[in-house]
Formats: structure tokens, sequence, C-alpha cells
């Protein structure tokens, strides 16, 4: 028991500083955080990888962290609405109704009323892993468990989905402290 804690610890992330340089992940990629003073706030994704944050007060971890998840969260909805649209017509459904959720335990979740719902948090994961978790909810639209039905319904989808799936195991904890 001792051994896995320390492992786990090993892999726990170094703390975010939310501080001008500092990297973070979007979609697979690193991003360099550019902090500019301004009277207002604005985010803006430069060519070079650069999210440039003009914040009113940019020294200040908590302000640069809402920012963020602001950023996240406006472009979350519509690159999980484009992937579910994509996988509903992959399976000849209805687009479902797509919500985002602030979710630190799960990556998404489906129910019976056609809501799926994705943590604004897996914008930071490569596409190929959204894919995997957009495949996964809409395959409960066509079985609602995880039966080896579902997981060959996941795997038409969305054929390398152990690999995604390993992928944000391997990521997952990270992901989730933002």
């Amino acid at each position: 028991m001792l051994r896995k804690l320390q492992a786990w610890e090993s892999r726990r992330p170094a703390p975010r500083l939310w501080q001008d340089g500092e990297l973070v992940d979007y979609l697979g990629r690193q991003l360099r955080l550019m902090l500019v003073p301004q009277h207002y706030s604005l985010a803006q994704l430069q060519d070079d990888d650069v999210l440039m944050l003009s914040l009113p007060e940019p020294h200040t971890a908590d302000t640069v962290r809402a920012a963020l998840v602001k950023w996240y969260r406006r472009h979350a909805q519509g690159y999980f609405r484009t992937r579910v649209e994509h996988y509903s017509a992959e399976l000849a459904i209805e687009m479902p109704r797509v919500f985002i959720s602030n979710a630190r335990s799960q990556w998404g979740s489906c129910n019976v009323k056609r809501e799926v719902r994705l943590s604004w948090r897996l914008m930071q994961a490569a596409p190929h892993v959204v894919d995997y978790v957009v495949a996964h909810e809409l395959a409960h639209l066509k079985q609602m468990n995880h039966s080896e039905r579902f997981w060959r319904v996941v795997e038409r989808l969305c054929p390398d989905y152990l690999s995604a799936r390993a992928e944000l195991d391997a990521m997952g904890q990270h992901f989730m402290l933002l």
C-alpha cells in the first residue's frame, strides 16, 4: 500500500503558479501563457502557440486561472459540439443536447434524456482522446451500459480507443487539477 501511495505521489504534477510564461495544455498542444496588463479581459490564441491573456490584474493567480477557465469553456462549446455532430452522423442518430460541465470526477456522461455532458477540462487532451470520450458517451445512446455490445460500438467509432483511454488515464490527474 505504501508503494502505491509513493508511486501516486511521484506522478502528481507540480502545482501551477499561473505566471507569465507558464505552459498550459490545449488539445494536446502546449501553449505558453503571455500575461498582459489591460483595463479589460481578453484571451487570444497567437500563431506561435502563445495564449495571450489581457487582464486588469495579470499577477493574481485566481484572475489568471479564471480567465483561462473561461477561455477553455468557450472553446469547449464549439469543439465538443462539432465532435458530437460527427459521431452522431456516424451512428445515424439524432444529435443529442450537449452541455459543458465542471466535473472533476468524470470526463463525460450521457443520460436517457439524450443529454451529453462533457467536462471543459477535456480541452487539455489531444483530439483523439476527446474523440474517444465523445464516442464513449454517444455509444451509450445505443447501449446504456458497458456491455460487450457497448464496447463494440465504441470500437467502431474509435478503433484506437484503448490507447486513447490509456493516455487519458495517464494524464487525467494532471488535467483534473485545473
